[in-house]
């Protein structure tokens, strides 16, 4: 910045006289800046209107357009201590009696006291019996199987309980069990039963898994297995659930042994080149150790693959003879192995069918085991858990195995109520039919039903139409308000200087001022509002017949100044209009039809006309009823101009420094010249 000047000289007052002239040209600047920021506090008056045009839209226009708001139905009971009843607008008006026979119950099992003080005691330890005996827990869709070893504890039990999808635990302090389905209904019931596995079944299925080699395969492979010969456990020999079994069986078996052939085919081959081109190159003189060294090279350009994992001692396999292999020379190993044959030699001749064929007689031993389902022997486990084995019924029925003294159950069962006459049922406490709701809470006892009435609720009709009504009353009253709003010609927003020289409560009332007039005659704010007023006033043709909010009691006042706020005539909270008659409540019970048709088609009319208002266009976004894109777009140009004003006014103080800099230059150097010339005269 260049050195100012300040009226060394002339003795003026530089910065004082700049800043005069400053505060004129800044004038413009100022406009501006008041310009944007009436601008912005219009963009907040907008929004806030916006949000309560949109509320009510959403929360009651959209609502009050369909007559299922005008369906309300209530239901009044004999005896609440029994059922309570909710009627939608589906059900039928009338009288009903109604009987309570069963309220839905989950099933429970309370197991019988234990010895055992936590979770963490083995079953082993309960009954040293139990081991190898198998526990099946199916809820629904789902089914557990629990296999007890010698490690099994009552906490691994709980677990597999829940993980069925059961409610389940172990009480330290009772020492008893308790396990209960997490819904209520017989189609929740569950079913846990016990199976020993026999010495017959196990060496059967021992044999059948050292037929398709299980112990060597890979982890993939012995889910397959598992999984068919789960599938043999429960199919019968020659049924189509066996035979996918053992065809699945066959392939992996297939598969399993190929590459095991394959594997050990190379490694002989690798092994047979290497051999006899070392006996080769020893037979020529070479000593053993280049030999060795030579004949794992040359095997490696052979079989193109490291020599070093050759392993002599693993060349014989099964399914070769070994002269077959010995016949063999090393070229005739080399071609055969790049040639890349699909199969090993031990494999050549064999296909799936075949290893099916081999598979059959281990496979049908299996599935025709009968005596795995024996529960006697299994239901050992369960009575040292203190309970016993239970199976239910697609009908519910229940069987049990012998109950542990202590033990407690309660099956399962659906709610059964006979509604006039008609037996009907429910998985849960409450029963639903024909438009009812029906929440049971107790019994009635035998030839004594309750009774309850449903009919119209024209309480509930009239409120719901009042409240619609004071919402779209409170927004009008607003709109009005600020169309109507007085003029704040001669108010422009304040700048920090006249802030400075005014109380905090003066410049607020100043700007409120501003503030409450920036939408007054607004044009697209009287759109809106005469949109609104036309839509509440529209007719509405009904058998032969015209409506009008009017014809049933809904009125504007005589006082014009209220712009077409909406009254209910006979309204006790309306202290001007609640004398005169109640069209609307009587038109409820009298007329529902013609009330219904009337308040749908206006409130329809409503909607359509706010819906219109809110549309996007290239100045407004969707959902907002005034040009917020544009006012966006305005406040940014006006930033812009700021900032060029601010550069200009930059430039024109200091234009006026460099002017009195020059003048008090100036003077300086008259000064200078004239002591110079005094001195001359004084000599």
């Amino acid at each position: 910045m260049p050195i100012r000047m300040s009226g060394l000289m002339s003795g003026m007052d530089t910065e004082a006289i700049v800043k005069e002239l400053m505060s004129a040209q800044s004038l413009k600047k100022t406009k501006v800046v008041q310009a944007k920021t009436k601008l912005e506090w219009k963009q907040t008056k907008w929004a806030d209107l916006n949000t309560k045009l949109t509320n009510l839209y959403n929360n009651f226009v959209t609502k009050m357009q369909l007559s299922t708001a005008y369906k309300t139905k209530k239901a009044t009971v004999s005896d609440d201590s029994k059922a309570k009843v909710s009627a939608n607008t589906n059900a039928v008006n009338g009288n009903y009696t109604m009987e309570v026979k069963n309220i839905a119950t989950s099933q429970y099992l309370t197991g019988a006291v234990l010895g055992a003080k936590s979770g963490s005691a083995k079953l082993s330890e309960l009954d040293p019996s139990l081991e190898g005996e198998e526990i099946t827990i199916k809820n629904g869709s789902k089914t557990k199987k629990f296999v007890v070893d010698k490690n099994t504890t009552i906490n691994d039990f709980t677990k597999t309980l829940r993980e069925a999808g059961l409610n389940a635990s172990y009480d330290t302090d009772q020492k008893r069990l308790f396990i209960s389905s997490k819904e209520t209904g017989l189609s929740n019931a569950f079913s846990i039963t016990g199976a020993a596995f026999t010495v017959d079944e196990t060496s059967k299925k021992a044999a059948l898994l050292d037929a398709v080699d299980y112990n060597n395969m890979n982890a993939a492979n012995k889910k397959i297995v598992d999984q068919a010969v789960k599938s043999l456990q429960t199919s019968g020999a020659g049924t189509d659930k066996y035979n996918a079994a053992l065809d699945s069986l066959a392939k992996v078996s297939y598969e399993h042994k190929n590459e095991v052939a394959k594997q050990n085919a190379t490694t002989y081959v690798k092994a047979g080149l290497y051999g006899a081109k070392y006996q080769e190159l020893v037979d020529a003189g070479t000593d053993a150790a280049q030999a060795d060294k030579e004949a794992a090279a040359w095997a490696n350009q052979q079989i193109g693959e490291d020599a070093s994992k050759l392993d002599i001692d693993r060349y014989v396999f099964d399914g070769i003879a070994q002269s077959d292999l010995d016949a063999l020379s090393p070229e005739a190993m080399a071609k055969y192995y790049k040639n890349g044959a699909a199969e090993s030699p031990a494999m050549q001749g064999v296909d799936q069918t075949t290893v099916r064929a081999a598979l059959d007689t281990a496979a049908t031993d299996y599935a025709s085991v009968t005596n795995r389902t024996d529960t006697s022997a299994g239901g050992a486990a369960l009575r040292a858990l203190g309970i016993t084995s239970i199976s239910v019924a697609a009908d519910g029925t229940v069987t049990k195995g012998t109950e542990p003294a202590g033990m407690k159950l309660i099956e399962a069962s659906d709610s059964e109520i006979i509604l006039n006459g008609a037996k009907l049922t429910s998985t849960t406490a409450t029963v639903s039919a024909n438009g009812l709701s029906i929440e049971l809470v107790g019994k009635t006892k035998e030839d004594e039903p309750i009774t309850f009435s449903v009919s119209n609720d024209v309480d509930g009709i009239y409120d719901s139409i009042k409240g619609f009504l004071k919402e779209y009353n409170e927004v009008m009253k607003e709109m009005n308000t600020l169309y109507g709003a007085e003029s704040s010609k001669g108010y422009e927003p304040l700048t920090s200087e006249e802030k400075e020289a005014m109380t905090e409560e003066d410049v607020k009332l100043w700007e409120d001022k501003i503030k409450d007039s920036l939408l007054r005659r607004d044009s697209t704010l009287n759109g809106i509002i005469q949109g609104m007023r036309s839509a509440m006033m529209s007719t509405v043709s009904y058998e032969g017949k015209n409506y009008a909010l009017s014809s049933f009691g809904i009125m504007t006042s005589t006082d014009y100044h209220e712009g077409g706020l909406l009254h209910i005539y006979g309204d006790p909270d309306d202290s001007v209009y609640s004398s005169q008659d109640d069209k609307l409540k009587k038109a409820i019970e009298d007329n529902p039809d013609a009330l219904i048709a009337t308040l749908t088609d206006v409130f329809g009319n409503l909607r359509k006309v706010m819906s219109d208002k809110m549309a996007g266009t290239k100045n407004s976004s969707a959902l907002t009823f005034y040009d917020d894109i544009k006012m966006k777009n305005d406040v940014k140009e006006y930033e812009k101009d700021i900032k060029s004003w601010e550069d200009k006014l930059a430039e024109i103080e200091e234009s006026y420094y460099k002017k009195f800099t020059a003048m008090e230059t100036a003077l300086a150097k008259l000064q200078s010249q004239q002591s110079s010339l005094a001195g001359l005269f004084g000599n």
